[in-house]
């Protein structure tokens, strides 16, 4: 009697046993949360920044452009450098287009020589803007193109060169840069105008009009997030 009522027991404590491990088997297995991804973060930045929610748009190109996203570099350099969403503060600014031109973003490149020209944000160096305009140039951005156009033609960084001034202008203005097609005009105008007054001794003209200042890069490619 004492064995049957052991055995009835352990049967019971068996069963048990098994019925504890169905159900630890049916509990729901829980999944960690989705880890944030630099495009999904772009994503978001992109929708605030069409809601024109600038604080927020800050903060997910912040979140992407810290997971090494280059557009998302170039854009937080962007909110810096015009104050949108951020304070304004030429110094961030040129470090976030530091970091994406070095992923090379012509954008940024662009707009990191201009900063560098303007000695905004960073000590004054026109050499090194015109490296990164020439960056840019060499990637076909018409803004570089024509800022590179001027450093030749002023001797601003590189070695004063009117063939070469002539040619990045040219590449500018074939793009639609209608400010690097007048400069160009007006290049060539003032050289016929030089080698005319030589050779008939005509009186000197007057000064010629003060040199234009390189630009930024276009509003629509610096105030917009990339896609």
């Amino acid at each position: 009697m004492m064995m049957k009522l052991y055995s009835i027991l352990r049967l019971g404590l068996v069963l048990l046993a098994l019925g504890t491990g169905l159900i630890a088997c049916q509990q729901p297995v829980v999944k960690p949360a989705p880890q944030e991804t630099a495009q999904s973060a772009m994503q978001a930045a992109k929708d605030a920044y069409q809601r024109q929610d600038f604080n927020k748009a800050a903060e997910w190109f912040r979140k992407a452009a810290d997971l090494g996203d280059a557009k998302a570099q170039y854009n937080l350099g962007v909110a810096y450098n015009e104050g949108k969403g951020v304070p304004q503060d030429f110094g961030q600014a040129a470090f976030w287009f530091s970091k994406a031109a070095e992923q090379g973003i012509p954008q940024a490149q662009n707009n990191l020589g201009f900063l560098y020209k303007q000695g905004q944000g960073v000590a004054q160096d026109s050499s090194k803007a015109s490296e990164w305009f020439r960056k840019a140039a060499q990637q076909g951005f018409a803004q570089a193109q024509h800022n590179l156009g001027l450093a030749y033609r002023d001797g601003e960084g590189v070695k004063q060169d009117r063939g070469l001034a002539v040619l990045w202008l040219q590449k500018a203005a074939v793009q639609g840069d209608e400010q690097a097609l007048a400069d160009l005009n007006q290049l060539k105008t003032s050289a016929k105008g030089a080698k005319k007054s030589s050779s008939t001794a005509k009186p000197a003209q007057a000064p010629k009009k003060k040199a234009q200042a390189p630009k930024k890069a276009a509003t629509s490619s610096t105030s917009t997030p990339k896609p």
